[in-house]
């Protein structure tokens, strides 16, 4: 497995054209979960850790938040800032900064952290994707959110789709998927190029008991951005609310 598979494929645009159905709707859809469930102020401070092109940041910042949002993709993060000036909206609170969501750490100055569309399990060991867990604990204030939007493994696990191809652009998309010692790793094929997504799969109990461990307690678990109930074995999604204590 390549440890670093991540900094090839998310500094490539043909990762923004595989995935260009992760859009301003869908970001609208997960934003609306999140004021219905947590009552955060006009003005509140929110941190979108591993933002990519800022989807997620920006509709946050047009509900009147202070938004920070931080990827290690120097290309994502630059798609952001242009995304950012290509906005109606003028006068959005909102900032975008390259960091590794394994070294960061903003001293409780945010009142919600958001990490949206799986963007977790990157890493081999459990210590290195658990940091990001400790690094948003100590970025976060006391009586503040964590939303976390994962894959739900145990569907994943009895509904892996093990090949598919696809039309993107124009050009042939080819992915290939496996589980293997607990990773669900992805090969994506695009004419000659070819890339991966590896991803460490963690349940429901695991995720809670980190959660727990670095000071947040488990307020809502959702299975789709809806707000639809969790079922372990239904739902794609794995969606955990959480308040730092």
């Amino acid at each position: 497995m390549s440890k670093d598979w991540y900094k090839d494929w998310f500094n490539n645009k043909l990762y923004l054209e595989l995935y260009k159905h992760r859009d301003e709707a869908e970001a609208k859809d997960i934003v609306n979960l999140i004021q219905r469930c947590i009552p955060l102020k006009t003005n509140s401070k929110v941190l979108d850790v591993c933002c990519g092109a800022g989807r997620n940041s920006l509709e946050l910042a047009r509900r009147g938040y202070q938004v920070t949002g931080f990827d290690l993709s120097k290309f994502l993060i630059n798609e952001a800032k242009k995304n950012l000036q290509g906005t109606i909206e003028k006068s959005l609170k909102i900032r975008f900064l390259i960091k590794d969501m394994r070294k960061f750490h903003f001293n409780k100055k945010y009142d919600i952290a958001v990490n949206i569309f799986t963007s977790f399990g990157y890493f081999e060991s459990d210590d290195e994707n658990f940091k990001v867990i400790k690094n948003v604990s100590d970025s976060v204030r006391k009586g503040g959110y964590f939303v976390f939007d994962y894959l739900n493994s145990e569907y994943l696990k009895s509904n892996l789709v093990t090949e598919s191809k696809d039309i993107v652009n124009g050009k042939i998309v080819i992915q290939k998927r496996r589980i293997e010692n607990n990773f669900v790793i992805k090969e994506i094929i695009i004419g000659k190029r070819k890339f991966s997504e590896i991803l460490k799969l963690y349940s429901v109990t695991e995720l809670k008991k980190i959660l727990k461990n670095y000071r947040f307690i488990v307020k809502n678990v959702f299975g789709d951005y809806f707000g639809s109930r969790y079922f372990s074995r239904k739902s794609k999604r794995l969606i955990i609310i959480a308040q730092k204590i």
